[in-house]
């Protein structure tokens, strides 16, 4: 990240190093905020009005109000990406519940507002060719369909992760798999794919993939055991920034034959047209 970039804060953009927030922040005191994010593709911002919407359904779930519309917020955007210059780049918007005297009450009308913005990283393209892994986690999400700040869990198993060659968790809970901790999740089945429906969040890629690949396989929302999971013949996961991911081992279960399936490599293609087209 570019200590020496810009920010937006609170309706100004100004130098990172120039960017407070007070430490009476209900988003620092209690972790009540909401954000979203999204990357460049050649410099311009991918699915923008998808990722918009979705930070004002999160906003919603808190009653916070989002003090800008999108009009400024693109143009915001757009202004940060000049300044600051990246080849590639991920846009961040933040959005707490502002100053809280008490840390309990505040003012739902007088957000913390900010964007920030920092190089794209890249997914080994290994993960790709060979698949990766997932580590299971028993967790449920508070508030499971707003993109909240809340990734204690994911950060305290962050050194876990990394010791097991792993690119991230898979929430369960009640014998029901989730998502994944920063992506959404699915499996496929006797040629269907399989994604839950409840307790999750939206997820952008995931929503673009599942329209293109309709015309050409089946796609079941609901209920999806962890049982079911670890006998499926495929699985992957969707995210903004990594496209489609295939996961080819969940803890110590081989997934299918343990190698990139049809239907997965199907997706990865539509997801590559959609996102370099």
């Amino acid at each position: 990240m570019n200590p020496t970039g810009h920010v937006y804060l609170n309706g100004r953009i100004l130098p990172a190093s120039q960017a407070a927030i007070s430490p009476f922040d209900v988003g620092i005191l209690r972790g009540y905020a909401v954000f979203d994010l999204f990357q460049t593709i050649n410099g311009e911002p991918f699915q923008l009005e998808d990722h918009l919407a979705r930070f004002r359904a999160s906003a919603d779930m808190l009653g916070l109000t989002v003090p800008a519309d999108d009009a400024e917020i693109t143009a915001v955007v757009h202004e940060l990406l000049t300044l600051n210059g990246y080849p590639e780049a991920i846009v961040r918007l933040v959005l707490t519940g502002g100053e809280s005297a008490d840390g309990m009450h505040f003012d739902p009308k007088t957000p913390t507002f900010f964007i920030i913005t920092h190089e794209l990283f890249e997914v080994p393209e290994t993960a790709y060719v060979n698949g990766t892994r997932l580590l299971t986690k028993e967790h449920r999400r508070e508030v499971p369909e707003a993109k909240t700040t809340n990734y204690i869990t994911w950060l305290r198993n962050h050194d876990l992760i990394e010791r097991n060659g792993a690119i991230d968790l898979l929430y369960h809970a009640d014998g029901l798999v989730s998502e994944a901790a920063t992506a959404s999740f699915y499996v496929v089945r006797d040629g269907k794919i399989h994604a839950p429906d409840a307790g999750v969040l939206p997820g952008t890629v995931g929503r673009m993939v599942m329209q293109r690949a309709a015309s050409r396989f089946e796609v079941v929302y609901g209920p999806l055991t962890l049982e079911d999971t670890l006998s499926a013949d495929e699985a992957f996961i969707t995210s903004s920034v990594r496209g489609v991911v295939p996961i080819v081992q969940i803890d110590d279960h081989t997934i299918g034959d343990g190698r990139v399936g049809a239907i997965t490599k199907a997706l990865m293609d539509i997801c590559r047209e959609e996102m370099r087209g």
